[in-house]
């Protein structure tokens, strides 16, 4: 018989997986012997150990994820050159981010990095939240659509942190600022505010809208709402006051 008439409808079959094929043996091995109660307590074993097997994989994927992450955070808050001799010792410290002379590389070395974690670790929460990097690069390159673009993928994600979604949404409204579309930043800044998160700060960029839309009488209203019920140390209340006062003139 020729060697393709022995083949005919027979499918060529994967190699078997390492751990698959060594409970297999021994199941055939040990079948005969036990009892059909027996068995089912042997599956129950192969899925409780298979089961940690994957819990493990997981978090080594949660934690190397995280890590690429954390480097690519590195590298965006990482200082331009000239570099004084303090922040060459850090360097040596940390010698797997670089110095950059411009602010166009560091962004560019952000978006690699931030590549390089959603190709191998896509789908993570470390990638969702990478996402914000890269649109904050695009942003500062002046890539507004693209930015918010991302901004609003990072949204659809449905996050947990309150404080990353108000963030998201401080940025949609800046894209949409810098692009002179000030309806639309407004309602971005308005969505901003999440209960009290980040009321002050979802004002002060409402204000600033309503300023540049010549509605100093809603510009004003809001810098005094803020004034009057700001914190002491608020980081907004200076420049607040100031604004206020620039307004009443």
């Amino acid at each position: 018989m020729s060697t393709s008439n022995r083949n005919k409808g027979v499918l060529p079959t994967a190699p078997p997986d390492q751990f698959v094929g060594f409970w297999q043996r021994l199941y055939e091995r040990i079948a005969p012997y036990v009892t059909s109660g027996l068995l089912v307590l042997i599956g129950v074993v192969v899925l409780i150990v298979g089961g940690w097997g994957v819990a493990v994989w997981r978090e080594g994927r949660r934690e190397r994820s995280t890590e690429q992450l954390g480097r690519a955070i590195r590298i965006a808050e990482a200082e331009l050159l000239p570099a004084t001799e303090k922040d060459k010792e850090a360097d040596d410290a940390d010698s797997d981010i670089p110095r950059f002379k411009t602010a166009k590389e560091r962004g560019d070395a952000v978006l690699q990095a931030v590549g390089e974690l959603d190709k191998s670790f896509g789908g993570t929460p470390a990638a969702q939240r990478a996402t914000i990097l890269r649109a904050g690069v695009l942003y500062d390159q002046g890539k507004y659509a693209e930015a918010e673009a991302l901004y609003r993928q990072f949204l659809a994600g449905k996050p947990s942190e309150q404080a990353l979604v108000a963030l998201a949404q401080e940025d949609i409204g800046l894209c949409a600022e810098a692009r002179g579309e000030l309806d639309a930043a407004l309602a971005a800044f308005q969505a901003q505010q999440l209960g009290n998160f980040y009321r002050e700060r979802s004002l002060w960029n409402q204000a600033r809208i309503y300023t540049r839309k010549n509605d100093k009488k809603k510009a004003i209203e809001i810098y005094k709402d803020l004034l009057s019920k700001a914190a002491p140390q608020s980081a907004l209340r200076d420049d607040v006051a100031n604004r206020l006062a620039a307004l009443e003139q």
